[in-house]
């Protein structure tokens, strides 16, 4: 008789149960940055991760200035994808690469970020360890960057609040938006950003993270250089609209605005300055250019203190501008920038 045909054995799959590594959408807005976006994107292609573990989207907002013809000829090792808008802002266009986005964690990159090798690798390792967090990258002012005192007082509020806050306070902790990453199920749980606010949709966007039980993790090795550039009239206006958008936020949350600023507003001169805001506003508007020039010859001599006292002082004008503007205005109505 013959023998018996040997019985196969079966051998354990080693993979089996193990999860595959997570990858990574990273979501850019844009708007007439070509240049600068092109920075950003070869940066990420000198990324430690494989290719396969990352794809960029880029959501352009109405760009005039080439930055589509040059998304067709670059060449990156990496997936690139992009959208287009209109006009309809930075949130929006954020929105639309996320849901342009394939991979299950989404880093949120501005266009002005030059990237360390080891960013999306330090991401994706802190969200490996916890599906419930979100992941604050660094990103301090590139060399050479650092002369203009908007971009210094910039990175000096940057430092001061990132991180998670004190547990009593309104606000949880504060995301700075040019560079962190959170699961994209997230992102669609709490619907996105908020594409009414022209500014501080990052800062709306944590909150809203923060109340789902969601913590922040600061991972200083998921590292950029911010290519930080404004001018003394943008500087003026980005101001101007952070103060309303923390009066949309205070209604939209039902908390004070003074708990989503760095200090009082109610100070005798805050309300003398507010008032001429809202009963004088092409008198307040003229101080505030006068400021901008003060700021502009500031930075022409390169005298430091000058330049930080210039810039705190715009910011406050024109912050407390915001807020008296879009306080006196009904609610639920858009005040234009």
């Amino acid at each position: 008789m013959p023998s018996p045909a040997p019985q196969a054995e079966l051998c354990p799959d080693a993979n089996a149960g193990i999860e595959p590594p997570l990858r990574a959408s990273i979501c850019i807005p844009t708007r007439n940055r070509a240049r600068l976006l092109r920075e950003t994107l070869e940066s990420l292609d000198r990324q430690s991760v494989a290719a396969d573990r990352l794809q960029v989207v880029v959501g352009d907002d109405g760009s005039n200035d080439g930055t589509i013809d040059m998304l067709r000829r670059l060449q990156p090792s990496y997936e690139l994808k992009w959208t287009r808008l209109h006009g309809q802002g930075s949130g929006a266009a954020r929105n639309a690469a996320a849901r342009l986005a394939d991979h299950e964690v989404l880093i949120f990159l501005d266009d002005d970020q030059i990237t360390t090798p080891d960013l999306v690798a330090a991401h994706l390792e802190v969200h490996e360890r916890d599906a419930a967090v979100v992941v604050q990258g660094d990103y301090p002012l590139a060399a050479g960057w650092d002369l203009g005192g908007a971009s210094l007082i910039f990175e000096r509020s940057r430092r001061r609040s990132r991180g998670p806050a004190n547990p009593t306070a309104d606000v949880a902790f504060r995301l700075w938006g040019a560079n962190f990453s959170v699961r994209r199920e997230m992102w669609a749980q709490v619907g996105g950003f908020d594409e009414r606010l022209p500014r501080s949709q990052d800062l709306e966007f944590g909150l809203r993270l923060a109340d789902l039980g969601l913590s922040m993790m600061v991972e200083p090795r998921a590292l950029s250089h911010h290519l930080h550039a404004v001018s003394a009239a943008g500087f003026r206006r980005q101001c101007l609209d952070e103060g309303r958008c923390m009066v949309r936020i205070s209604r939209k949350r039902g908390v004070p605005v003074e708990s989503l600023l760095d200090g009082p507003i109610s100070r005798p001169v805050d309300r003398l300055l507010g008032s001429i805001w809202v009963h004088f506003p092409a008198w307040a508007d003229g101080l505030g250019r006068s400021l901008g020039g003060a700021l502009w010859i500031a930075d022409r001599v390169r005298l430091r203190p000058a330049q930080l006292f210039a810039s705190r002082l715009i910011r406050r004008y024109h912050e407390l501008g915001g807020i008296a503007l879009e306080t006196a205005a009904p609610v639920g109505a858009m005040v234009p920038g």
